[in-house]
């Protein structure tokens, strides 16, 4: 185990320092997903007015848009990237933690001993009340941030979203291994933090681009 060598053996930890690592791969990834995304909310005016013009020509539609999409930078699927890297792992999670920490065929090598994390007896087993709680802050959290660096503003379709998604994955994060629910968590916090620096970062050069 990972944390062995910081002299405090835990699996619950481990899925922590797991989750960070993560995030500090898919960040290039993740900056690419907001600027695309700001990109995409300025353009809204422009994509509006192509789709007026050309109601009654829908291929025509899609070349001019694509068209200002190339020209602005602005890529429609980038935000998919993030997410389809995510599924794997999460697919991985799952189906490695109700392996490992299965009470009774369990691999020899997991430690059972160790298989607690704070209020959570098991982490290959569901937590149904604290983590899916948790979920639904963290995730409620992160699409806030999201959208707020992205749009700098939360519109009705987003509003909506904020609500009914968190409370969507908090109800799937009951049946859900608690290791996997720790994931979901700390990437949803992280993440959070993360829109937060972006978005800061993005001030701070459109500041210095116009005092230039």
């Amino acid at each position: 185990m990972a944390t062995e060598s910081l002299g405090i053996p835990s699996y619950g930890l481990a899925i922590i320092f797991f989750t960070i690592a993560v995030k500090l791969l898919l960040f290039p990834l993740t900056r690419m997903q907001m600027r695309s995304m700001s990109a995409m909310q300025e353009l809204q005016p422009k994509i509006k007015a192509i789709q007026e013009k050309y109601k009654d020509k829908p291929e025509k539609s899609q070349q001019e848009m694509m068209k200002l999409y190339k020209e602005k930078g602005a890529n429609p699927f980038a935000g998919c990237l993030p997410l389809l890297i995510q599924m794997p792992i999460i697919f991985a999670l799952f189906t490695s933690l109700r392996t490992f920490f299965d009470p009774v065929n369990h691999p020899s090598f997991v430690n059972l001993a160790k298989a607690n994390f704070l209020w959570v007896p098991n982490l290959g087993q569901p937590d149904p009340i604290v983590l899916p709680l948790l979920t639904v802050l963290a995730t409620f959290g992160q699409q806030y941030m999201s959208s707020m660096a992205s749009a700098g503003k939360i519109d009705q379709t987003q509003r909506t979203m904020l609500i009914v998604m968190p409370l969507f994955v908090g109800w799937i994060a009951r049946t859900l291994p608690a290791g996997l629910t720790l994931y979901w968590v700390m990437f949803s916090l992280v993440s959070a933090v993360e829109m937060v620096v972006i978005r800061r970062t993005a001030k701070t050069a459109k500041g210095a681009g116009s005092k230039a």
